[in-house]
């Protein structure tokens, strides 16, 4: 028996009707037909291509090979071969390993990798295996990563020293991972953003070209002319000039690289001007505006690319479980198929929260059979978490129910919901800021004991649970935590010595407590609840930035690794030794006089923070300059490749996504309330069986009054004559990234899907 909302014309509920007449003549499909239908809708989720075969063997495979446990073992053996160059030549030098340790360790994941492509040949086509983007780049670096095992372990043993040739492949893996789809996004979007940004590279490069010669005929025959304090003649090297006047665009060596000539004289000063404005200002900005135009194009691909798979898998599904009308004029989904869908996609879920998300798909259709642009919806609706009654009230509700709704009880739970009492605590975190700044050390634990005291009434007003929903809520539960155990600490430490200096930087932890005033103000929290929705797209970029990262470091290790050592720092000024770094090379060079010496490749550890360094672009002229003085000028291509694919193209890449990020938010925030969210989400609001994603609000009033609504809308949807036990978890803030995406691709095209 199943009771459906009637949505009338206004968008208001009608009285709900009856389908006890509804009839389904659909004969039951078999277990692995409903099984197969089940992989399509979640591949549409996760956002798989899927390419396996369709017989029950090869389904039953591709299933266990998206199981968790496999899909996690294969990604820790990625990771653990990344995390392998801590342990090899040259090392960290507190964890170095026998190399025949790590070889050992290294074989192991190449084998597990193998392991999951054996996998994935059999239950795919041989077309399809060997079509796939992924499966043969893996294979590849596989076999070369065998290869270099092979001839390492040879040669070590001969005594000879040999380069692992297949370390800076490594993190090409992390590409070809499952669910790593965003991360190829990426990477696409650079490989088809390159053709146009070398056409502008290759102008700017040859207008750096053209001044450096120019520079070295206007200044060559100065031998009067020095540059910087050292001696050397003043650009009289044409790769010396090529080097500096393109550090000079990044302005990192700006005006150092111009003082020479303008003390020389001053009208020497104009030839830098117009350079900078040339190949800084106009070069530069171009780039930038061809990037973000590419971006974007190629970002519309990849989101209808994505939508298109989504919609091929649904498709597929919605063709394994359709009934056709008796006049064939429209494909159905009749609901036996559709509980026995979602039996085996979410088996753990009862019958009566099946029946719901049917009901939510059908709306006030009372045939019993849904359509497949219906159908289509499925995927968002899967997506949303579903909370019982027992899962929406708050913990002491259901332990102490008597308690819990007394007079007493209800005027905490007022005053603690209420706005004032937030303003109160803002002004004490205030006060507490202040107390700090004052050296007011007595008054911490008063604000300790008040900051404390309002997490238990949050606790026992809005349950655990529902607290700990909100970002802000465990930020501020981590710093009192955080601050009590440094209060204790500090007291124990006292108890033994009168010196608690130690401790005394944590206080920048209680000053933190300033970030939720900042939350607080509306403007404020809207840039900060869009910042949140692109933390995963953040990750992703991180990533982006490692695998360059990784790749950079290890060719960097292979070429300066032990070249440069760190020194000591002299404690006593009146010793004069010079700063040489290990290596007499540098003695006299800026990068020694600036005490760089922990700027080196000895280490991977030690590389990331020299190519951060790098991408930060200040003095990276010095750093590269001192890695020339101890090998050859040829390592100036190694910083100029790295400067101009970090820095100028995947930075660059970055703040496109950035911008266009904020501005679909804006474009998004301007569209009418029902575009804001999905139609499913306006249905359930409608039938009132929704339950917002937040800690609290502002009033208790307020919620109430959103909870009687619902109710009264919930009280018109029943199933044998009970309102319903559960709830859709409906978020609320800031867009995700995907769903700005995909609604950006909805606008373009115009898509009206308010009819559903």
């Amino acid at each position: 028996m199943s009771y459906n909302v009637e949505e009338t014309e206004g968008g208001s509920l009608g009285e709900p009707r009856n389908a006890d007449s509804d009839t389904e003549d659909a004969p039951p499909l078999s277990d692995e037909d409903v099984r197969l239908a089940a992989t399509y809708v979640n591949d549409a989720r996760n956002g798989n291509r899927g390419n396996f075969k369709t017989d029950p063997k090869s389904v039953r495979l591709y299933n266990l090979y998206n199981e968790p446990a496999f899909f996690w073992t294969s990604h820790m053996a990625v990771g653990a071969l990344l995390s392998l160059v801590l342990f090899e030549d040259p090392a960290v030098p507190s964890i170095r390993l026998d190399y025949w340790i790590t070889m050992c360790v290294e074989l192991f994941c190449v084998c597990l990798i193998f392991s999951r492509l054996a996998h994935q040949g059999i239950f795919s086509s041989e077309k399809n295996f060997w079509r796939s983007k992924r499966r043969l780049p893996t294979l590849v670096i596989l076999l070369l990563t065998l290869l270099d095992m092979a001839l390492y372990v040879i040669l070590s043993e001969l005594g000879v020293t040999s380069v692992r040739f297949s370390r800076p492949l490594r993190p090409l893996l992390l590409l070809c991972m499952d669910r790593a789809k965003q991360l190829r996004g990426v990477f696409k979007n650079i490989l088809l953003t390159l053709p146009d940004i070398i056409t502008v590279l290759t102008l700017f490069l040859l207008s750096v070209a053209f001044f450096a010669l120019m520079a070295l005929k206007i200044f060559q025959n100065r031998q009067d002319l020095v540059y910087y304090s050292d001696g050397q003649p003043y650009m009289h090297n044409y790769l010396d000039n090529f080097f500096h006047l393109y550090v000079l665009v990044t302005t990192a060596n700006f005006p150092d690289v111009m003082m020479p000539a303008f003390d020389y004289n001053p009208w020497f000063t104009l030839f830098f001007i117009i350079y900078l404005i040339i190949c800084l200002y106009l070069f530069m900005s171009i780039c930038l505006a061809t990037i973000y135009n590419n971006f974007k194009e190629h970002l519309k691909e990849y989101v209808e690319d994505s939508v298109r798979e989504k919609q091929n898998n649904l498709q597929l599904a919605f063709d394994i479980l359709k009934v056709e009308t008796e006049a064939g004029e429209e494909e159905l989904l009749p609901r036996s198929r559709w509980m026995s869908l979602m039996r085996t996609v979410h088996p753990k879920r009862l019958d009566l929260e099946h029946s719901l998300l049917w009901d939510v798909l059908a709306g006030s259709n009372q045939t019993g059979y849904i359509s497949k642009k219906e159908f289509f919806h499925v995927v968002n609706l899967l997506d949303m978490r579903v909370l019982d009654d027992k899962g929406r009230e708050p913990e002491f509700q259901r332990w102490f129910p008597r308690c819990f709704r007394s007079r007493i009880s209800r005027l905490v739970r007022k005053a603690v919901a209420n706005r004032f009492f937030r303003y109160f605590i803002d002004l004490a975190v205030v006060a507490n800021a202040v107390c700090i700044a004052l050296d007011q050390d007595d008054a911490e634990w008063f604000f300790m004991v008040l900051f404390i005291l309002e997490i238990l009434l949050k606790f026992y007003v809005f349950g655990l649970k529902k607290f700990f929903r909100s970002a802000m809520n465990i930020f501020d539960f981590i710093l009192i935590v955080a601050a009590l155990v440094i209060n204790v600490l500090e007291l124990a430490w006292k108890s033994i010595s009168n010196q608690s200096g130690a401790l005394d930087f944590l206080l920048v932890l209680r000053l933190l407590r300033l970030v939720r005033l900042v939350y607080a103000i509306e403007r404020f929290r809207i840039v900060l609840k869009t910042i949140s929705s692109i933390g995963r797209s953040l990750l992703t970029y991180g990533a982006v930035l490692f695998v360059f990262f990784y790749i950079f470091a290890i060719i960097g290790m292979e070429a300066f690794a032990g070249r440069i050592t760190p020194e000591p720092f002299l404690t006593n000024r009146s010793q004069t030794r010079p700063i040489t770094c290990g290596n007499p090379r540098l003695n006299g060079t800026q990068f020694a006089m600036n005490r760089y010496c922990n700027n080196n490749f000895n280490d991977i550890l030690h590389s990331f923070v020299v190519l951060f360094e790098l991408m930060v672009v200040n003095q990276w002229h010095v750093l590269a300059e001192g890695f020339v003085a101890v090998t050859h000028q040829a390592a100036r291509i190694y910083f100029i490749i790295y400067h101009l694919l970090v820095v100028i193209l995947v930075l660059n890449i970055f703040s496109a996504f950035i911008l266009e990020l904020f501005m679909l938010e804006y474009t998004v925030s301007k569209e009418p309330a029902e575009r804001k969210v999905s139609a499913v989400v306006r249905r359930i609001t409608v039938m009132g069986l929704n339950e917002d994603e937040s800690a609290y609000m502002d009033d208790i009033e307020e919620e109430e009054a959103t909870e009687d609504d619902s109710e009264m809308a919930a009280a018109d949807y029943v199933r044998g004559g009970r309102r319903p036990s559960i709830r859709f978890m409906l978020p609320r803030g800031g867009n995700k990234v995907e769903e700005l995406l995909q609604k950006m691709y909805e606008i373009e095209r115009e898509e009206d899907d308010n009819s559903f």
